[in-house]
């Protein structure tokens, strides 16, 4: 589903399968934004663009994260660095 409308990640997305489910205009402006715009929307999307990068995205980061995707991936790296040693 590479080129297709829809993004493959919506079936574990939490902003797709309802982390949001408090503001549901923010999910629909999400989904129509990002999920379901095509190769334009995954282009821009954090979530898509990390989980591409180093194969998941926390679940906290929305799809407009004004971080850079290295900055997030940091951030997960430290995070897994401090399970290892915990």
């Amino acid at each position: 589903m590479e080129g297709g409308k829809v993004c493959e990640k919506t079936v574990k997305c939490p902003i797709y399968t309802g982390l949001l489910a408090s503001n549901e205009l923010l999910i629909q402006t999400y989904k129509h934004l990002y999920c379901e715009n095509g190769e334009a929307g995954r282009a821009k999307c954090k979530r898509y663009q990390v989980a591409m990068k180093a194969g998941s995205c926390p679940p906290d980061i929305l799809p407009n994260s004004t971080q850079s995707v290295d900055d997030i991936i940091k951030r997960m790296e430290k995070v897994e660095m401090r399970c290892v040693v915990s």
